[in-house]
C-alpha cells in the first residue's frame, strides 16, 4: 500500500497513531527510570490506594493485568529498588504502597501526558476536540458491539 492510500485506511491510521502515542508514553516513563509495565503498575497502585482507598497486594496486580506471579515479582522488585513503592508486611500478605518519590514520578508522567494531549490537538478548536473524542468513543462502542 503506498503512502497516499495509507492516509485513507482507517485501520492503518489508528494503528499508526497508537504507535506514536505508545512511543511518547515509553519516552515519558523512561525519563523517570521506568518501563511501561512498571509505570502501569505504579498508576494502578496509586489509583487503588489513593483514590479507591483499598489495599493492594501482589496477587491483585496478577489478576488485574493477567500476569504470572514471577512477572509481577520482577516488576514489584524493580519498583521497590527505585523506591517508588514500599512493601508493608501485614499478616498474611504484604501491602504495596506508593511513596513520595513514586508520587513525584507519576506527576512527571502526567505532565508529559498533558503535553502529548495538547500536541495531539494543537490545531483543533475546542469544538473539534470534543467532536473527535465523541467520534472515537463511537468507534470503540461499535467495535465492542454496542449499538
Amino acid at each position: 500500500m503506498n503512502k497516499s492510500n495509507c492516509r485513507n485506511d482507517i485501520i492503518y491510521l489508528i494503528r499508526h497513531l497508537a504507535k506514536l502515542l505508545d512511543a511518547d508514553f515509553d519516552q515519558r516513563v523512561r525519563s523517570v527510570g521506568l518501563t511501561g509495565g512498571q509505570a502501569r503498575i505504579l498508576f494502578y497502585i496509586n489509583r487503588k490506594t489513593n483514590v479507591e482507598k483499598l489495599e493492594v497486594h501482589q496477587n491483585d496486580i496478577e489478576k488485574e493485568f493477567c500476569l504470572a506471579k514471577s512477572t509481577v515479582n520482577g516488576l514489584v522488585s524493580r519498583l521497590l529498588k527505585t523506591k517508588y513503592i514500599i512493601k508493608r508486611n501485614v499478616h498474611p500478605y504484604s501491602v504495596l504502597e506508593i511513596t513520595e518519590e513514586g508520587t513525584k514520578a507519576l506527576k512527571t508522567i502526567r505532565e508529559g501526558r498533558d503535553l502529548a494531549v495538547n500536541k495531539l490537538f494543537i490545531d483543533f478548536t475546542e469544538e473539534e476536540r470534543e467532536k473527535s473524542i465523541k467520534q472515537i468513543n463511537r468507534l470503540i462502542d461499535n467495535m465492542e458491539g454496542g449499538k
